[in-house]
């Protein structure tokens, strides 16, 4: 991590001090009545300002730097005293006659610090920063933050390469954007992240014949007629830059190394949604827990993606939405899918395996993740004995919700269903009678006993309960709900 030189390096240091002592972080802001999220829009500016508690010198900095605001020099220099010069010799603020404006945004984001551009009013520059976003949220909220060393593929504003500096001790950050090195720098000493290194270029060509441990990528992925915004679109044909960086994450990741990368891919209709993903992962040496959040017409994505100018430039809307349509209709895209794609790499034979979202997760989902990769681990071995032979426990936080149904005059006990507190939205549903089987899985009985003790004390039929029971565990252990506990262990 590097800068022009020692001063204005010395002058971020002391700004993060002051940040910290200010308390701007989430929770600080969030106790002036402003909730920062993953970002301030334009249009709540007002609002926030109204609702912004005159506690300094924190509404001084929120006002400057998440709201972006100017700021009367006087007051500035009163707030912040002698530190007011170390935001001006960081490139933080620019001195304007009688007034301090900011010259980009921070976003508190996970105890972070995440410089990046402003959203304007207007249209986006072909190089502009965004900050924390839904997708970065959505990729590291995957990821297990552990290990020696640690890529962040196409880093922006830095967010998921400090991110994953708090648990890995080397983390690289590319970028092929000069501007999003320059914030990828300011987060990471901003946060307090002096394990980032910052390089210039495309895709891993800065890595070159590297390998990590993790490696993450939330690449310009988005499908159709664009190529200006560098952070957004891709400027391969079709779905070809989201393939690339699956398969160059691969061939970039250390023996038991784990990749986690956001894509689109061109979906076929008439075909299962993993058909599409099938081609890139084959011959990886990795196996791919594939993860759809949703498949969309040519319509509806084309909308989501232009819901910005939609809102800005409802004169150019139509041209452009047309423009899209054109694009997809020339290339013979009926669908595109969305989701993520998590590897690992081993030796041996390889599995590729696809779960469909219902919504977004809720929390951190990196341990579920890492149980479903050990539990299709477990189910690998042939046949159900193996199944049956071994004790599992729920180990994460889970509700079982079940409701009665009046039908006919009476109450119908309805099937219950399984679904965890935080993590991917996944569920299992459970028939009442096999809730005896799942009040049982605390990893002290083996599930063959489990079975045998229902089936006595229930009267029902071993064998039956036997055959629906080893399908619940398969489905909890597929899912990540379930963990095997070996006997003795």
């Amino acid at each position: 991590m590097t800068f022009v030189d020692e001063a204005s390096a010395q002058a971020v240091d002391e700004v993060r001090a002051v940040l910290r002592s200010a308390d701007y972080s989430s929770s600080g802001i969030a106790g002036l009545g402003v909730e920062p999220g993953l970002g301030v829009r334009a249009p709540d500016v007002p609002i926030l300002l109204q609702a912004l508690r005159p506690a300094e010198p924190l509404a001084t900095l929120v006002r400057l730097f998440l709201l972006g605001q100017p700021v009367a020099e006087r007051e500035f220099m009163r707030q912040l005293g002698p530190a007011a010069a170390a935001f001006a010799a960081a490139g933080l603020v620019v001195a304007r006659p009688g007034s301090v404006e900011p010259a980009m945004r921070l976003t508190p984001w996970r105890d972070l610090i995440v410089a990046h551009d402003p959203d304007p009013a207007a249209d986006l520059w072909a190089e502009h920063v965004s900050g924390p976003t839904p997708a970065g949220e959505t990729l590291i909220q995957l990821v297990t933050l552990t290990g020696r060393s640690a890529l962040d593929l196409g880093t922006g504003s830095g967010l998921l390469a400090a991110a994953l500096s708090l648990g890995v001790d080397r983390v690289t950050a590319t970028d092929v954007n000069a501007a999003a090195l320059h914030f990828a720098r300011l987060t990471a000493r901003l946060s307090n992240a002096s394990n980032v290194e910052v390089r210039e270029g495309s895709l891993f060509e800065p890595v070159d014949h590297e390998r990590f441990d993790v490696i993450v990528s939330n690449p310009p992925f988005v499908i159709g007629p664009d190529s200006e915004l560098v952070f957004r679109h891709n400027r391969l044909p079709r779905d070809e830059m989201a393939r690339d960086v699956v398969r160059g994450a691969a061939e970039h990741l250390a023996d038991g190394g784990w990749g986690y990368a956001l894509v689109n891919w061109i979906h076929d209709p008439g075909q299962p949604w993993l058909a599409g993903l099938e081609p890139w992962l084959e011959g990886l040496g990795c196996d791919a827990l594939c993860l759809l959040q949703g498949i969309e017409d040519p319509l509806a994505y084309a909308v989501r993606w232009n819901a910005r100018e939609q809102q800005l430039r409802p004169d150019r809307y139509p041209v452009t939405l047309e423009r899209w349509l054109e694009h997809f209709r020339s290339e013979r895209i009926e669908a595109i899918a969305s989701g993520a794609i998590v590897l690992r790499k081993r030796p041996g034979p390889s599995w590729t395996h696809g779960l469909e979202l219902a919504a977004p997760g809720r929390g951190d989902a990196s341990a579920q993740v890492r149980r479903i990769f050990a539990g299709l681990d477990a189910l690998d071995e042939h046949g159900d004995q193996p199944v049956l032979r071994d004790a599992y426990r729920l180990p994460a936080a889970h509700r079982l919700n079940q409701a009665l149904v009046a039908r006919d005059g009476e109450y119908v006990v309805e099937p219950a269903v399984l679904v965890p507190d935080e993590g991917l939205a996944l569920s299992v549903r459970v028939e009442p009678d096999l809730l005896p089987v799942i009040l049982r899985l605390d990893g002290t009985q083996r599930l063959d006993e489990i079975v045998q003790e229902v089936a006595d004390g229930t009267g029902a039929d071993r064998a039956t309960i036997q055959s629906r029971a080893t399908a619940l565990v398969r489905d909890l252990l597929e899912l990540g709900f379930a963990e095997r506990v070996r006997p003795g262990a």
